[in-house]
């Protein structure tokens, strides 16, 4: 009797080893699928925007005046760019852009309105564009009058 006793607690505890296993293995894959989706790794191996300018001067302007510029650029890739996100530097930039895949040769756009009402003298601001490619830095700057 001793021995059934002790063969079923070593039985119970080999089942509860084993899945305590496989619970810390599920959990480990769990935290590398969210950490890959807060910190993903993109390949922009195949994909490559090129912008006409990466550097625009609006000159002179008012203030309190809008300032628009397009960026325009190409996927010189060999696969669909995508852009997820265009930030700009601070509130005084407003982006617009090509939110649909670009193909291959294709073109799109990045438009940027930039507010003077808050700025006098020169002004020297930035948008970050990220996506299936390098991230690339566009800027622009005037003089606020």
């Amino acid at each position: 009797m001793k021995k059934i006793i002790l063969y079923s607690t070593i039985i119970s505890l080999s089942f509860i080893n084993c899945s305590k296993k496989d619970t810390e293995n599920s959990s480990d894959k769990n935290l590398n699928a969210i950490d890959q989706h807060q910190n993903p790794v993109v390949d922009t191996s195949e994909t490559e925007i090129k912008f006409e300018e990466e550097m625009y001067d609006f000159k002179d302007i008012k203030k309190g005046e809008n300032a628009t510029h397009v960026f325009s650029f190409t996927n010189v890739g060999s696969k669909p760019l995508i852009i997820t996100e265009v930030k700009p530097a601070c509130g005084c930039t407003t982006p617009e852009y090509t939110n649909t895949p670009v193909a291959p040769g294709q073109k799109g756009s990045i438009t940027v309105t930039f507010n003077s009402s808050n700025f006098e003298g020169p002004v020297k601001k930035n948008v970050i564009v990220s996506g299936n490619f390098e991230k690339k830095d566009l800027q622009f700057q005037a003089n606020v009058k």
